[in-house]
C-alpha cells in the first residue's frame, strides 16, 4: 500500500467530498462528526463509493457499510485502509 493510501491521506480526501460535495457541511463538521446524523443517506453513500473506487481502485463492498464503518469520516477511512491491505495481501 503506498503513501495515498494512508489513513491519515483516506480521512483527508472522504472528509473533503463529503464536506465540499456530498453534505455542504458548515465549519462544525469534522473528520469526527457522525455522517448518519449530518444527512448522509444511500444516494450520498453511492456517490462516496464511487469517488473512493476512483480514488483508490477498490469497490468498497456493501457488506462493509455498518453504522460503524459510516460513522465519521475517520472510521470510514480506517474500513477502506483495511479492505486495501486485506487486497494487497491476495
Amino acid at each position: 500500500m503506498n503513501e495515498k493510501h494512508s489513513i491519515e491521506t483516506l480521512t483527508a480526501a472522504i472528509y473533503d467530498v463529503v464536506r465540499n460535495d456530498l453534505l455542504c457541511a458548515g465549519d462544525e463538521f469534522d473528520c469526527d462528526s457522525n455522517l448518519i446524523d449530518w444527512g448522509l443517506d444511500s444516494r450520498s453513500v453511492a456517490q462516496l463509493l464511487l469517488e473512493i473506487e476512483e480514488r483508490t481502485g477498490l469497490w468498497l463492498p456493501e457488506a462493509l457499510l455498518t453504522t460503524n464503518n459510516l460513522a465519521s469520516c475517520r472510521t470510514l477511512a480506517a474500513c477502506v485502509h483495511r479492505a486495501l491491505s486485506d487486497a494487497d495481501q491476495k
